[in-house]
């Protein structure tokens, strides 16, 4: 099984590309804060590769910001293309099979968002982010389960 769910903020800004005559995509990044701190007590952060095609990727484009916190489940895949010096680069992805926007951007602008202290989340913000996870969690294994008795 390969399905996974990850609650973070998006690193940059959002940009949707079209890929091919019918299809958008949105290439980003989740910042995750880990529940333990470093020996200096900072915070330590994963960023995790994310792309979204058509339907999410539009409605990340329309509503999400950079620095918004949102939730994600989905499944992780590798792929490997050239760069422009003719290299290999290997890539490990999570594609988005559902997103869910957690919290609305302030009245600023898009624009204007900014992405503060490299995504960390307070104490309060870390905890609600799990119990979202373990929401998300939940209603996959539950949606496997009914799969299972078909």
């Amino acid at each position: 099984m390969n399905q996974i769910v990850f609650v973070g903020r998006i690193c940059r800004d959002i940009e949707i590309k079209s890929a091919g005559e019918n299809s958008k995509v949105v290439n980003n990044a989740l910042a995750i804060p880990r529940t333990y701190r470093d020996r200096n007590g900072e915070t330590i952060t994963d960023f995790i590769p994310f792309v979204a095609w058509n339907g999410l990727a539009t409605m990340l484009h329309k509503f999400a910001c950079k620095g918004q916190r949102i939730a994600i489940s989905g499944m992780m895949q590798s792929r490997k293309y050239q760069d422009k010096d003719n290299k290999s680069v290997y890539v490990i992805e999570c594609h988005a099979q559902e997103i869910e926007l957690l919290d609305r951007p302030s009245a600023k602008s898009k624009e204007d968002q900014s992405f503060k202290n490299g995504g960390s989340e307070s104490d309060d913000e870390t905890k609600e982010s799990m119990q979202i996870a373990r929401e998300m969690v939940d209603q996959v294994i539950d949606q496997l389960k009914e799969e299972s008795t078909v």
